[in-house]
């Protein structure tokens, strides 16, 4: 009798299982989220250990460029004179490369910067998961009245910042970019935010996120209002069929932004971040997919290899062309950081 040939298969069978596993979990959203929260964490702990040797505090320890990212307002400014004409800011370049990438990631698919890359997002969003998990499943949902007003709310802020921002000169915003407090204003906005009376409101509105979730990011920030309204153009969306669609709910339970993919035939919410948890909780077979252009099939796990390739793209583009780094030497930082500048209350006039 011939031997049977499926205890060769097996082997095969399961290293096919294990390498779907690894790649369902480094894909994972927590996952992408966590890496890029790590990431900024150690960029900030490595700006505090600059700002340690300026002082001659410690050994020296390269600048990192990242935590510019924490400066959004300053960094549109100089977007917006670059966009008008006044040239690219060599002084913190990495903040504009920050926001060409977020803005590109958002128009493309679908406020991938909020959904996957953003560390202050991530730190809302686990305060939103740990309340969803100690309310059985889902945070509570404001009247739907209110959280259109909240919601309003953002983008009235973020169209007032973008109107603020075209009124600024050309003159003017270059101008700005030259400012001995930009150059330290990222270690200054940390350092504040570590201070006992900001780490309070944070957990106060951390507390209140548990409850309804994320509200910095679904009611106040207005640079996510931007990409929100940016990426009402994008190609890319969670489409439905309605005809293989059992109506289980499934979808609509698991999506923490309270968008509703079992109510419509594309989802075009502007809450939407790609998240990608409404087509893994379907159960139907194609019945809920991301596609792009309403005609190519994007699976869940290579939605977030497109918004970290894309981000890290950006990234690499601008580094190895030298747009990346300040070209503000380490004697300058050291000098401004000893000038006061940084233990002012407020920004100082040029």
């Amino acid at each position: 009798m011939a031997q049977s040939p499926l205890p060769a298969t097996v082997p095969s069978a399961t290293a096919g299982s294990a390498w779907q596993r690894f790649r369902d979990f480094v894909t994972s959203r927590w996952f992408v989220k966590s890496a890029f929260l790590a990431f900024f964490v150690y960029a900030c702990v490595q700006l505090f250990r600059f700002a340690a040797w300026a002082r001659g505090e410690g050994p020296f320890v390269a600048r990192p460029e990242a935590p510019a990212g924490m400066l959004p307002v300053g960094h549109f400014t100089s977007f917006f004179a670059w966009v008008r004409g006044g040239g690219w800011d060599t002084v913190l370049p990495a903040g504009l490369v920050i926001i060409i990438g977020a803005l590109a990631v958002s128009l493309l698919l679908r406020r991938g910067f909020c959904g996957w890359i953003c560390p202050v997002g991530t730190v809302w969003e686990a305060f939103s998961s740990l309340g969803r998990t100690l309310l059985g499943g889902r945070n509570l949902r404001l009247p739907k009245w209110l959280d259109i007003v909240g919601r309003g709310f953002r983008f009235l802020l973020a169209a007032l910042v973008v109107a603020f921002l075209f009124s600024v000169s050309i003159a003017e915003a270059v101008d700005f970019r030259s400012l001995p407090y930009m150059l330290i204003a990222d270690l200054k906005t940390i350092g504040l935010m570590i201070e006992p009376i900001y780490i309070l409101v944070i957990l106060l509105a951390g507390a209140v996120s548990m409850l309804i979730g994320p509200i910095w990011c679904r009611y106040a920030c207005p640079v996510g209002g931007m990409y929100a309204a940016v990426a009402v153009a994008s190609p890319c969306s969670v489409r439905r069929n309605a005809e293989t669609c059992i109506q289980c709910g499934r979808c609509a339970k698991s999506c923490h932004a309270f968008c509703e993919p079992d109510t419509t035939i594309t989802v075009r919410d502007t809450e939407c971040d790609g998240c990608m948890e409404c087509v893994k909780a379907c159960p139907v077979e194609g019945c809920l997919e991301a596609k792009a252009l309403g005609r190519v099939r994007i699976a869940p796990w290579v939605w977030p290899v497109l918004v970290v390739g894309l981000w890290l793209a950006i990234y690499g583009v601008a580094l190895l062309t030298g747009n990346w780094n300040s070209s503000v030497g380490p004697e300058q930082f050291k000098a401004i950081i000893n000038s006061g500048i940084l233990e002012q209350s407020s920004m100082p006039q040029q």
